[in-house]
């Protein structure tokens, strides 16, 4: 049955472990989880944080409603974002609504990427696998509506250009959406043109190329909630998420544009090359108000800010060559190149307002301040270049290692009269080593372990507090540790990964209100995921995840000793049941259970964020009609309403979750 596949359980046999390639997930030393295409589909998924609600060793710090229009993860406790976001193994850094129609797949892999990106990601690596030219010609059709009245319609084309041999392939992705979000007064249009190429030059030999336009204006942006001094977090309850507490007329719009190329190249049976380029072109501008909570009965002040656009450039490559062998009849896949990524982007002054004094039970409509902008003024650029050595070494038939190092070279410059320019240029470089053992007793099970080495760039924040707003830190080297195991019991996938991450710690210091490095941040806990089938009937994805994160030895700011970072869960769990009804042939009933712990939202930890649960439920109906594959599919995402928080990082406030919301699709394959 092909991988990934509902028919399948939703199981992967391998991942994508970033310049190594494809590799069985059994061969590999970390802990990488797959979301197939087909998963994502029948999720009826539209964004990031729907694609990967059943992945339980990720969570959705922010909602693209709001206006950075960005969909942010955490996986063990980081953010993965900006250099941690790939598109086919290239860093895809984005501030813009990141599509998942053009996706075949999504490969996350947990914890460090020090030893195969360079500049390590510390949680996690999102890594989206584009949707390749298929070998027989595809026509599929797809419409429906979610997000509380969004309709949208999707395309997807693929096949052999005729008259080309079969030697040239395409695959086309035309989505567009528009209409009112779950929120009053709040609209959202989208629009999305993919193609990806595939040339068969010779017979070891091929070359890809794609591009990809996407256009997003969203207006009645979400509202964060920020706490005023004494005011502690109130229940998520007493708030109606589908209320307009900001204003109708706040805007997010972006437009983003990628291009890219590339070949791979078998130059006899032992030697194979590889190279790719992917340029990324985007810009943004919004208007959105930020509220102030003042006392606990709901009072709030509301504040407009507007930015002047702001751009960004991307430019991403790598050039491998591979090269198997055997010394002394131990077998030797040696990996030997450069991977590296330049990004630019400008901004200017942010321009703020207050306009008043709203409640929570009778939002205020306010006028729009309109206020004008100036230019830009600050222009900032990051180069990174990674030479990689990496040897995937066959000691016995049984156990295998993986041996490599990056050397890494990090440089930071900023330029212009913005906030903290004169102390955001710096340059480092690290030699980020990487070892990694797996133990196969038997087929079905492999144990390992692993250590790696990563080049972590320095943070920086965006909170108002912070007289250093907008300044990147120094980098610094992290550390990994890991052990795990993967087995495949009967029909399931089990892995249990146990992890230790030791980092520098970045917090704002309440004596002088600056950004700065103290004490060092250890995240360390249990990872568990399960995929497959019970019955022949019944599939599940899921898992748990359990973390003890804390600060030591901070001197800066010795109470936050032994504290936990700033919204890092003690636990998390997923669960997506999927069940072949008897009565009724094609008919599937399915179901999900996200439990999200609590967490706290400041440095000292005196409040938290409560822990809640929520529930999904759907039915998904697909017969064959006239030979072709149709499916209709109802999902009602937070079943019960419940009401919950979410949060991106300290000083960015919070976001109400999402309400009960259903979403409809019709889709016809032939």
């Amino acid at each position: 049955m092909p991988e990934g596949s509902a028919e399948s359980g939703y199981r992967s046999d391998s991942g994508t472990l970033g310049p190594l390639g494809r590799t069985p997930l059994k061969d590999i030393p970390f802990s990488v989880n797959v979301t197939p295409g087909e998963l994502i589909e029948n999720s009826n998924a539209h964004t990031v944080g729907d694609a990967l609600k059943t992945n339980p060793t990720a969570t959705l710090l922010m909602s693209p409603g709001g206006y950075s229009s960005m969909s942010r993860m955490m996986v063990r406790g980081f953010t993965a974002a900006d250099q941690s976001e790939m598109r086919d193994g290239l860093v895809d850094r984005s501030f813009s609504f990141p599509p998942v129609e053009n996706v075949e797949r999504i490969d996350v892999l947990n914890g460090f990427s020090g030893f195969l990106y360079g500049f390590s990601a510390l949680g996690g690596t999102v890594n989206y696998i584009s949707k390749e030219p298929t070998p027989d010609p595809l026509v599929s059709g797809t419409a429906g509506v979610y997000g509380g009245g969004i309709a949208f319609a999707h395309a997807d084309l693929g096949g052999p250009v005729p008259g080309t041999g079969d030697r040239l392939g395409y695959r086309v992705n035309a989505y567009h959406e528009g209409g009112s979000t779950y929120i009053d007064d709040s609209n959202q249009e989208r629009t999305l043109l993919s193609a990806r190429f595939r040339f068969k030059a010779a017979e070891n030999t091929q070359l890809w190329a794609d591009i990809w336009h996407q256009s997003f204006d969203a207006r009645g942006l979400q509202t964060y909630f920020n706490l005023g001094t004494g005011v502690a977090i109130p229940s998520a309850s007493g708030f109606d998420a589908t209320r307009q507490f900001g204003q109708s007329w706040t805007y997010n719009r972006a437009e983003k544009t990628v291009i890219g190329a590339g070949f791979d190249t078998r130059l006899d049976d032992a030697v194979s090359l590889r190279a790719g380029y992917r340029y990324g072109d985007m810009w943004r501008r919004y208007a959105y108000v930020g509220a102030t909570l003042t006392d606990a009965a709901g009072t709030y002040t509301t504040r407009y800010t507007t930015t002047p656009r702001q751009n960004e450039t991307t430019n991403s490559g790598y050039a491998l060559l591979d090269v198997e062998g055997r010394t002394w009849g131990i077998g030797h896949t040696v990996t030997v190149g450069y991977t590296g990524t330049e990004y630019s982007y400008d901004r200017g002054n942010d321009v703020s307002v207050t306009l008043g004094t709203s409640s929570v039970g009778s939002p205020v409509a306010f006028a729009n301040p309109a206020r004008p902008v100036g230019g830009t003024n600050t222009w900032q650029s990051q180069r990174q270049n990674n030479l990689i050595l990496g040897d995937r070494i066959a000691l016995t038939d049984s156990l295998t290692a993986l041996v490599g190092i990056t050397h890494a070279s990090l440089r930071q410059t900023a330029h212009g009269t913005g906030v903290a320019i004169s102390t955001s240029n710096y340059t480092a470089t690290a030699n980020t080593p990487s070892l990694g053992l797996t133990f196969r007793p038997v087929p079905e099970v492999a144990l390992y372990a692993s250590y790696m080495e990563g080049l972590t760039g320095g943070e920086s924040t965006g909170a108002l507090t912070a007289v250093n707003r907008n300044q990147v830190l120094a980098p610094s080297v992290s550390k990994q540790y890991e052990v795990g195991s993967k087995a495949t019991v009967g029909a399931i996938d089990l892995s249990a990964a146990l992890f230790r991450i030791d980092k520098v710690n970045s917090e704002i210091n309440p004596a002088d209100n600056v950004f700065k490095q103290d004490g060092r941040e250890i995240h360390q806990g249990l990872e568990v995921v399960a995929t497959g089938k019970l019955t022949e009937r019944l599939a599940l994805v899921g898992g748990f995840t359990l973390m003890d994160a804390h600060i030591k030895n901070a001197l800066a700011n010795p109470a936050i000793e032994g504290r936990t970072p700033v919204n890092v869960p003690e636990r998390q769990a997923r669960l997506y049941l999927e069940y072949e009804l008897p009565a009724i042939q094609n008919l599937f009933a399915t179901g999900g259970v996200n439990y999200y712990g609590r967490r706290p939202v400041n440095v000292l930890n005196t409040d938290y964020i409560s822990a809640a649960t929520t529930f999904d439920a759907g039915l998904r109906y697909a017969p064959e009609v006239y030979g072709h594959k149709v499916t209709a599919a109802l999902n009602v995402a937070n079943l019960f309403d419940r009401a919950t928080w979410a949060y991106y990082r300290n000083g960015d406030g919070l976001l109400l979750g999402q309400p009960r919301v259903v979403s409809l699709s019709l889709k016809a394959r032939w």
